[in-house]
């Protein structure tokens, strides 16, 4: 047996000439040219396996304060045989301690990026048997601060070009230093990684790590702008301009290439965002925040979060003003997005005062606007629509078209509320052709859905599908999940009132899916009463309290009191379907009082059903 052979050369001198004698020969490289031979590749342990492992080699070793430690042992040596193996001889040798005791002695040893001598001896062989470039490559694919990456990022880093690269990476990969997935990034084993982390810090100089992690975080900066102008050229003016790097960058002319490398991604650009933010790239994290904000607005609130709170710290550190307020909107927007609706109004309220002390007209007229959404939000009707309008004319000063455009589409969404249809209709249609004639489709989108919404309460059923077919396909190309889920809710209930509560349900129950999936809670409260007005006009009353009862929980804890209401008469409608007139009555009060206080038609409505309701109570 040949154990840990560096090349084929160290092999062929060892071995035997005897015919029929077999040799077995390990390594952490692939010995392609070693002929004849039968090549096995060895992968790490599964996790349980790990576990069974250590159970039946140190069973002797009492487990100590902590069921997982056995677990935490196999984690921490990346369910490395060799590790294990190591691991295990240092528990033999070691008398009175528990596993748990080991597993926190391996705790420190990964927060110091310290290895196991052995571990250490054996990627040490095959670190200096690599060429010097590759060498250099995974000390700086350590430095990295995601989870994975591709061969651009990895140009990036060395500052090669991308068929060099990738040439390295492949053979990183056939010696074991580098794992690839199926979808062509690549990734390091923690114990790798650790190893390579105290290369790059002993072998390489802090400037010339510092360089190559700049060059890194600039291609994601380059790289999310051309992507996002893909995406949403229209709103190109509104993103920082940030000019392509001297690094191979791939190529995102269309949408569906530019949402594709944004998905992959996500996780990537929020991770880049907390180190930029927190290891002295302070105006990568900023850029790369009021970058990613509409992409973070199709149905991904907790990343957007994330990402703002890291640019607001930013900014807060390096004193600039205009970008704090830039940050406090754009974190007030994804403050929407989760539910916290007087976390948003309060950052909203900072964004103002601060764009003001600047002079900063279009952050102003913004932050109204979004102002206005978190007022709407929260039943504040008539403060909301004042908003928009303030909005609306500081964007048509500054001649903004997109500005005015979503100030005025919003305004018509909150005409429509209050139950001036004709009004919301006009300041819809306005909306939509300013979104037409600037190229926004994703905006144009949400105007078709409030203008099919406008359309099914007045009866016009067939313009509402035609504006909702529409508005489905434009967020669909646009990758908008949370625009997308709204759209099938609306259709939900275009169905309803068309006598469909079957198909309702159906979009009811897809538009949750998402909503849910994207933690979208105010929409979720949306679909949910959806569904129970599609199940109880299906004849399912029982099933309509269980999804009323689930709306009003979300609506309460959110704030929403249009939702509460409307889940208050969906209880109060299937109570009274299950003969229950005292509690469809409760119910029934309880959202009359919620209505007539946001000053909607609803309220009228109620009023009708809780006379009808006495009416019988009399007559029986």
């Amino acid at each position: 047996m040949l154990d840990n052979a560096a090349d084929v050369d160290q092999v062929r001198p060892l071995l035997p000439e005897v015919p029929g004698c077999l040799t077995l020969v390990t390594s952490r490289r692939i010995l392609s040219d070693l002929r004849p031979a039968t090549h096995l590749v060895v992968d790490v342990f599964a996790a349980h396996e790990a576990v069974d492992y250590l159970a039946q080699v140190v069973s002797h070793v009492p487990t100590g304060d902590d069921p997982a430690a056995a677990a935490r042992i196999a984690r921490r040596c990346g369910y490395l045989p060799l590790a294990l193996d190591l691991t295990t001889g240092h528990m033999r040798a070691t008398s009175g301690w528990t596993l748990t005791d080991h597993a926190d002695r391996l705790d420190e040893r990964h927060h110091q990026r310290r290895l196991e001598t052995g571990v250490e001896l054996a990627l040490d062989l095959s670190y200096h048997h690599l060429p010097a470039d590759q060498r250099r490559l995974l000390r700086l694919l350590a430095l990295h601060p995601g989870q994975d990456s591709d061969a651009y990022a990895a140009a990036a880093l060395t500052d090669a070009d991308l068929d060099t690269t990738r040439a390295h990476l492949d053979h990183l990969c056939r010696d074991h230093l580098l794992q690839q997935s199926a979808s062509g990034r690549y990734t390091l084993h923690d114990l790798v990684r650790a190893f390579a982390i105290t290369r790059a810090h002993d072998e390489v100089r802090p400037a010339d790590r510092r360089e190559a992690l700049t060059r890194l975080f600039d291609h994601y900066l380059a790289t999310a702008a051309a992507a996002m102008n893909a995406l949403h050229p229209a709103q190109a003016h509104l993103r920082p301009h940030i000019p392509p790097t001297g690094t191979p960058a791939p190529g995102l002319a269309d949408p569906d290439s530019a949402l594709a490398w944004l998905d992959i991604e996500r996780p990537t650009l929020v991770t880049v965002a907390a180190h930029t933010a927190s290891h002295g790239w302070p105006t990568h994290t900023t850029r790369l925040s009021r970058i990613l904000y509409r992409y973070f607005a199709g149905g991904h609130g907790s990343d957007a979060v994330t990402v703002h709170s890291h640019a607001h710290d930013a900014a807060r550190h390096t004193g600039d003003v205009t970008e704090q307020a830039h940050a406090l909107t754009d974190l007030g927007v994804a403050h929407l997005w989760v539910g916290r609706y007087e976390s948003a109004v309060e950052h909203f309220t900072a964004a103002l005062h601060l764009f003001s002390q600047t002079g900063h007209g279009f952050g102003q007229a913004r932050t109204q606007t979004n102002l206005g959404v978190a007022e709407q939000r929260l039943g504040h009707y008539r403060k909301a629509a004042a908003h928009f309008a303030q909005a609306r004319t500081a964007h048509l000063r500054a001649g903004d078209q997109i500005g005015q455009a979503r100030a005025l589409s919003n305004l018509g969404d909150v005409e429509q509320r209050l139950g001036h249809y004709r009004r919301a209709a006009t300041h819809l249609r306005q909306a939509l052709t300013l979104y037409r004639q600037s190229g926004d489709q994703a905006g144009e989108a949400v105007s078709l859905a409030n203008l099919a919404e406008v359309d099914t309460r007045s009866g016009r059923y067939e313009a509402a599908a035609e504006n909702l077919a529409q508005a489905l396909v434009l967020f669909r190309q646009a990758g908008h999940r949370n625009g997308e889920a709204w759209t099938l809710d609306g259709l939900g209930t275009l169905h309803r009132h068309l006598g469909q509560p079957a198909e309702a349900a159906r979009h009811h129950q897809q538009a949750l899916t998402i909503l849910q999936m994207t933690g979208d809670r105010h929409g979720a409260a949306w679909a949910l009463n959806g569904l129970g007005e599609a199940t109880l006009a299906a004849g399912h009353a029982t099933d309509a309290l269980t999804y009323h009862t689930a709306a009003q929980a979300i609506a309460a804890e959110i704030g929403a009191r249009d939702q509460r209401a409307r889940a208050q008469a969906g209880l109060a409608s299937a109570h009274q379907a299950l003969d229950q007139p005292d509690r469809a009555r409760d119910h029934y009060q309880h959202a009359l009082a919620i209505y007539t206080d946001l000053g909607t038609p609803e309220a009228d409505q109620i009023r009708t059903c809780l006379a009808a309701l006495d009416n019988t109570g009399t007559r029986t």
